[in-house]
This record gives C-alpha cells, structure tokens and sequence, in this order.
C-alpha cells in the first residue's frame, strides 16, 4: 500500500522544504500531496484520505488550530503532526487537546521528523 504524506503550510518555500525532507525519509513510494492554506487541505481532506498531514499552525483564513477541530470534528483517524515556529508550551498543549499527534519546530530538523514519523508509524526504523 503507497502512503500518502500531505504538507500544509502558506509558505510555498516551507512546503518545498518539508516535501523534500519526507522525500528523503519515506522515499519514492509514497504519495505526496500539497495545500497552501488550511480550507484548501479540509477540502482535499473531503475528497481523499491521507496517512499523515503535517501542518503549519499559523496560516491567513483557516489556521493549522482550526484545521486540527475540523479534523476532530470530522473524526479523522490519521496522524496529524503540527510543524510550527511557535513552541510555546501553551500552543503545544492547545494542539495536544485538538489531537495532534506530534509537534514539531520549525524550521525542521531531520532527526525530529525521523522521531515523529517513527513515532506515528509511517517510518519504521
């Protein structure tokens, strides 16, 4: 079964970024999709089903926090790891009660998105 990975954030640069380092953890097998803000991935969410989301927190319109109640409002089953430059405690505990899965900080470090995706099942070391 391919897995499918989809990156969340506002900055085209970030997500390329992001992209590229799943890329070098999960390899070719997986299918990688993309949104540039969060009613784009809600939307995309709708129609199809992810194995794993990584989402920016702060983004205009739909925010990574807004996104997180949908999902736990719509009961969404897959992994949700936040990727953020803001690590405050409060943030990290507020995304926590949404259901995120993990949280990391921006900008990414290979070792902690190794650790998150391990952690959730998507990488097995």
């Amino acid at each position: 079964m391919t897995a499918t990975l989809l990156v969340v954030d506002d900055s085209k640069s970030s997500r390329k970024v992001n992209l590229a380092l799943l890329r070098e953890l999960v390899g070719d097998s997986a299918l990688y999709l993309e949104a540039s803000g969060g009613q784009e991935a809600l939307d995309l969410l709708a129609e199809r089903s992810a194995d794993l989301v990584l989402l920016d927190l702060t983004m205009p319109g739909v925010s990574g926090f807004d996104v997180l109640a949908e999902l736990q409002r719509r009961a969404f089953k897959a992994p949700v790891v936040v990727v953020s430059a803001d690590i405050q405690k409060l943030a990290q505990e507020r995304v926590a009660a949404l259901g995120a899965a993990g949280f990391i900080a921006k900008p990414i470090q290979m070792d902690a998105l190794r650790a998150a995706l391990t952690k959730v099942g998507v990488l097995h070391v």
